[in-house]
């Protein structure tokens, strides 16, 4: 979408992704993230917004309601911006300050699961293409593999729905194959040749499990990693990929482990929280800046 009151009513604005994990290579981009409190007619008539992307710069500029929410679900990638280093804070007021300032409220033990999903999407993503490497299927799937019949009005029939669903699923996997082979991007693809598994994937599970396992035991999201150098020997192929997965194994456990002796609440204050979106709307409503 084109909002050209986008920067007058930003907040907050930070470099975001691998230049803010410390873990960037010549080839990173520069990804910027930020939050706004948009227009009046955004926040009490009948207008909808909830982001801003511009894809040309990798900036993403959220509402402050839609943050506000992906937040309290203790969401790894907004919580990522709320504990921007300072030196990765490209702009800042005090409606940011004030949000920066209240961030330990959004942080409960809910991010054993959120950090855990993150990282088993990464898990999941790089065990297909591990799969796809050493062992693509062949040719693509016919009904008669799975025991279909021509039938005498046209078409096949499965013997039973179990056949039927298999089939389905071997031919899902082929197209998915298909698609990954066509689209592949070039620098994962040379990660894999090289390493054997897609070595990115790694690093960002590994991060998020260690981050987790950080948060839950100190309260402390550090997005400025200090184990970038380890995190880009992972990417560099540090580890085989059965050594990988039993380092996954043993962060898990301590992710477990973590959660269970964690000091954080349950789930974050929902009052304090609602108070602090009602407060920055109240405050932004009573401003020209807003209008």
């Amino acid at each position: 979408m084109s909002a050209e009151w986008i920067e007058r009513v930003t907040i907050l604005k930070v470099i975001w992704g691998s230049q803010a994990f410390g873990t960037a290579d010549d080839e990173s981009d520069t990804d910027i993230r930020g939050v706004c409190i948009p227009p009046r007619r955004y926040i009490l008539g009948l207008g909808n917004f909830e982001q801003y992307e511009e894809r040309a710069s990798d900036t993403v500029i959220y509402s402050l309601a839609k943050f506000v929410t992906l937040a309290q679900a203790n969401n790894p990638n907004i919580l990522d911006i709320l504990w921007a280093a300072e030196e990765d804070i490209r702009y800042i007021d005090s409606f940011g300050a004030q949000l920066r300032g209240a961030r330990d409220l959004f942080l409960s033990r809910q991010v054993a699961q959120t950090y855990a999903g993150y990282a088993a999407s990464q898990i999941r993503r790089m065990e297909t293409h591990y799969r796809w490497l050493h062992n693509p299927p062949d040719h693509q799937p016919k009904p008669a593999d799975f025991g279909a019949q021509p039938h005498p009005e046209g078409g096949v029939r499965f013997s039973n729905t179990h056949q039927e669903r298999a089939f389905r699923g071997a031919n899902k996997h082929w197209q998915n194959y298909q698609k990954w082979r066509e689209n592949r991007n070039p620098e994962r693809g040379a990660l894999e040749e090289i390493h054997g598994y897609d070595t990115k994937h790694a690093l960002h599970l590994l991060r998020l499990y260690r981050m987790g396992i950080e948060i839950l035991r100190e309260g402390v999201v550090r997005v400025k990693r200090p184990d970038a150098e380890w995190l880009r020997s992972v990417k560099a192929g540090r580890y085989t990929y059965p050594e990988l997965l039993e380092i996954v194994e043993d962060l898990q456990a301590e992710l477990a482990e973590a959660e269970r002796h964690t000091s954080l609440p349950a789930t974050p204050d929902e009052a304090a929280i609602d108070a602090l979106l009602v407060d920055l709307h109240w405050q932004a409503l009573q401003s020209e800046r807003f209008r």
